[in-house]
């Protein structure tokens, strides 16, 4: 192809788009004002209305669409069961039973009186029908060893209930050192060293309370134990920006109001779904904030370097601005909402939307420095780059809208907004930003005018990748390969929890519940028709390899009734009175002379022989009577009445909580609290099965193993392993439709309006290296594809094809291989525009949002790659056409 026939091509298909743009830029540049004006206002329009309408959906699970079988599967079950949707999971951890008990019972009794902001409180083993029949959830085997224990105890609590001091109890203690067999219902070495801890505790003024439980009961820790759980339904208040807000302040205060007395050292975690929703909304709002500061002085930089003008400068950022304000009000009428993702459209705008200004605006600072007058400037600027911008327009629209028809609505919207605010940026780059060009001229310095540049510039900017093509297409080549091979290795993360904040308290929380076996979330869900059906698919499930167990409302009917009530019985009969008729506390206050007692009992079984527990709790008291009698009357007084609680108060409520365990009675289906049996069998009588796995599912392999193993008997299983092995698969499908939908229309597209297939791939190329070795790139640096990078690809099409455009396009003016092709506009356009993109995304990969800074790595990596492979790779490539053409 000769010269001559290269240089009329572009123009002639450009003609008509070149006479519309005199036609507008005429209009433009005859009312500068007005046409600001006119943006001012409708910008300040549109952004009250975007402030007063759009909203931020941050649950994951609406970024796939809920068309697809996975997820019309999980609304089932929300369906079924509305009381587990929305809600937020406390975690509430104590070091005793009883403490757990009473932060438990504290809380539930603090936040029912939290009306207006708490809808519901539920405590899943809590309530009368478990205090009373807690005894027949035990073994036969492990409630005949409490029965016969308690029994043998009976002399204790008989003597006790004559002196419910702690005069009376010390007695019965100090008798227990000297005999041979004691009265207390517990281990002797066991009780002595809590002992010690209870007198520890008071030396040092710590709350402490003993606990009976794990001394009679034989209760150590573990869930339902010293770990609870409640389940809190919240009001949510939609119309403001963040709706749990204020449920999720009262549930705080409450925390805070039981931490304030006995129960400081209590632990209370919060997790759940809308917690987690909530925390994520506060990381996204940091980081949002934290990459439009980042994005914006980076980008200030660039601009500075790449204009040297201020004047310039201010044009960029309010055509930007009024531009970003413009599409935020589309994405206000045209979706009503933000998601994860497509909140981040905002940065892909300011970088894409800067790029084009730079084009603009190096082109006429070119021509202005070459003497051209301001009018003449601006004109012959439209006329230069207004057909590749619109080309750079349409094909990064393309790119961004090959999203839409996939099923990852998520995305999905990202491509709607950003697609089309691709359009707004062409739009406002056309009209506000001329306008405010034409009222406020550029004239460049005396020493840019007469600027002349050094020999390492000239170097850079002359055409070395094409006089050094050879080598740069055989490095280029061998990379290819190497990037290849790395290809084989590339992870995909499945877990959508690795995409929000690690140091948040909602995820801390759920990544501890997923350590054991008990609390973790990580379970399939079932529903059974019938009766029949629930138990046949029981047996069926645990048949499978993979499970380890299958909870659901039969495990609530105990087994083994009728000997468990008579075991009950029986101790009822031996102890019921006793416990009955137990006092409540002792009106006899404890004194030194209590305490002088038992230190006199200590050393007197001390002199029998050595015992270390006898020496450490006789050390300890020893310190503890010298600290008493330092104190005031009234205070030393204050400190042996909380000593006697902490010894005896958890007595006292054990003692309550056993005689009302003695009144169990049997158990059937029509006899289980309607709010166990409604989160069992749901209003249309259909039955939810738990399945529980026998491996950490924090694998790919062991979770894909689980559930195709559980949909050999139910096809339906839904929850959590299903929705993210699901999402991940949906995922995938819409990366490759999307890759491949940009790429074919890309494709077309460019051979429409070029009409030339090498023309074609050397636009191609920069993108498929650069995506090839973005690819690569995520298994050198660890950063594996997931919800939210994994769109970097696709997106690379949409947003690095105007690199390929515009320096193909210069490439057609190239007189020789010894000109100065990376002096152009063109080139210097794409470098600080590509510049800004990448510091645009690169910004995102600071934020404290795992998945926000993930898909900033991964675009300013593939950004700066195709990049390079624009200014570097494509002209090496092309150099022998140029010979060939100019020969």
């Amino acid at each position: 192809m000769s010269k001559g026939k290269k240089n009329r091509v572009p123009e002639s298909r450009a003609s008509l788009l070149i006479r519309l743009m005199h036609a507008w830029e005429s209009r433009v540049l005859t009312h500068p004002w007005l046409v600001v004006f006119v943006a001012l206002a409708a910008c300040g329009l549109t952004l009250a209305y975007t402030m007063n309408n759009l909203t931020v959906n941050t649950n994951t699970a609406d970024t796939i669409s809920t068309e697809l079988p996975f997820q019309k599967n999980r609304i089932r079950l929300e369906t079924e069961f509305p009381q587990d949707v929305s809600t937020i999971v406390l975690l509430v951890e104590g070091k005793t039973p009883e403490q757990t008990s009473d932060a438990v019972d504290a809380l539930q009794q603090e936040l029912a009186r939290q009306s207006a902001t708490i809808q519901s409180v539920y405590v899943p083993d809590g309530g009368d029908f478990f205090a009373r029949n807690g005894l027949l959830y035990l073994s036969l085997k492990d409630l005949e060893k409490i029965s016969q224990d308690l029994s043998a105890a009976q002399p204790f609590f008989g003597r006790l209930a004559e002196d419910n001091s702690l005069r009376g109890f010390f007695g019965i203690y100090a008798q227990a050192l000297d005999a041979k067999e004691s009265d207390l219902p517990v281990e002797l070495g066991a009780f002595t060293r809590r002992l010690t801890d209870a007198f520890q505790a008071a030396l040092d003024g710590r709350p402490y309370r003993l606990s009976w439980q794990q001394l009679i009961m034989g209760q150590k820790d573990g869930l339902g134990i010293t770990k609870r759980f409640l389940v809190i339904r919240p009001k949510l208040f939609f119309e403001e920006m963040m709706p749990a807000a204020k449920s999720i302040a009262a549930i705080d205060d409450a925390i805070n109001e039981i931490r304030a007395g006995a129960l400081s050292s209590i632990q209370v975690h919060k997790t759940g779904e809308v917690v987690l929703e909530y925390e994520e909304m506060l990381t996204v709002q940091q980081s949002v904030t934290i990459a439009g500061a980042a994005s914006t002085v980076l980008v200030c930089l660039t601009l500075w370097l790449a204009y040297r003008s201020f004047k310039l400068m201010f044009a960029t950022f309010l055509t930007l601005g009024m531009g970003l304000v413009f599409s935020m009000g589309f994405a206000t009428v045209a979706i009503g909402q933000l998601n994860l993702i497509s909140i981040s459209f905002t940065v892909l705008f300011i970088g894409m939307g800067d790029a084009y200004s730079s084009h603009f605006c190096l082109r006429y600072r070119e021509l202005i420095v070459r003497g051209m007058k301001q009018r003449e400037a601006l004109r012959e600027t439209f006329s230069s780059t207004g057909s590749s911008l619109v080309l750079c327009t349409l094909t990064a629209a393309i790119g961004l809208y090959a999203f839409i028809p996939t099923d990852y609505s998520g995305v999905a919207e990202l491509g709607v907004i950003a697609g089309t605010s691709m359009f707004i940026a062409l739009a406002t780059t056309f009209t506000v930003l001329p306008a405010i060009m034409n009222i406020l001229p550029f004239k460049p310095s005396r020493r840019a005018a007469q600027h002349t540049p050094s020999t390492l510039s000239r170097a850079l900017m002359s055409n070395w990748p094409m006089r050094y093509a050879t080598p740069i297409r055989v490095v280029t080549i061998i990379l290819g390969i190497a990037a290849c091979m790395l290809l084989t290795r590339v992870v995909i993360d499945f877990n959508p929890i690795n995409l929000r904040d690690p140091n948040t308290e909602s995820v801390k929380t759920f990544q501890y519940l997923l350590k054991s076996r008990d609390t973790s979330p990580m379970t399939l869900a079932s529903l059974a028709a019938n009766e029949s059906e629930a138990r046949a698919r029981i047996t069926a499930f645990e048949r499978l390899s993979s499970v380890d167990s299958v909870r659901s409302i039969f495990d609530l009917i105990p087994e083994q009734q009728d000997e468990k009530l008579a075991a009950i019985g029986d101790l009822a009969l031996v102890l019921g009175p006793q416990l009955q008729n137990f006092p409540a506390a002792s009106s006899m206050r404890p004194s030194f002379q209590t305490l002088e007692k038992l230190h006199a009992a200590l050393g007197k079984r001390m002199a029998k022989g050595e015992d270390r527990d006898v020496a450490a709790l006789d050390a300890t008291l020893e310190k503890l009577i010298e600290h008493l009698r330092a104190l005031p009357p009234e205070t030393a007084q204050a400190n042996l009445d909380t000593l006697e609680n902490s010894v005896l108060g958890g007595l006292r409520k054990t003692i309550g909580s056993l005689n009302t365990s003695l009144e169990a009675s049997p158990i059937g289906m029509d006899t289980l609290p309607e709010d166990v049996r409604e989160r069992w069998i749901s209003k249309n009588g259909l039955y939810r099965l738990q399945i529980f796995p026998k491996q950490d599912l924090s694998e790919l392999e062991p979770l894909r193993e689980f559930i195709q193993e559980a949909q050999t008997v139910d096809p339906d299983v839904t929850d959590l392993p299903v929705t993210y092995l699901e999402s991940m698969d949906a995922v995938i499908v819409a990366f490759a439709q999307a890759f491949g939908t940009a790429l074919v229309a890309i494709t077309l597209l460019l051979l429409l309006i070029l009409r030339n297939i090498k023309d074609t791939l050397l636009v191609l190329l920069p993108l498929l290296l650069a995506s090839l070795f973005t690819a690569a790139a995520t298994v050198l640096i660890g950063v594996p594809f997931n919800f939210a990078n994994i769109i970097a690809l696709p997106l690379l099409f949409g947003l690095g094809v105007d690199n390929g455009i515009h320096m193909a396009h210069r490439l057609h003016y190239l007189n020789s291989v010894h000109g100065a092709l990376l002096d152009s506009s063109e080139a210097k356009g794409v470098f600080y525009g590509a510049l800004t993109t990448v510091f645009s995304f690169a910004s995102l990969a600071f934020t404290p949002h795992p998945g926000m800074s993930s898909m900033g790595i991964l675009l300013a990596i593939g950004l700066m790659l195709s990049l390079v492979c624009a200014l570097v790779v494509l002209p090496a490539f092309a150099a022998r056409r140029i010979k060939a053409g100019r020969a």
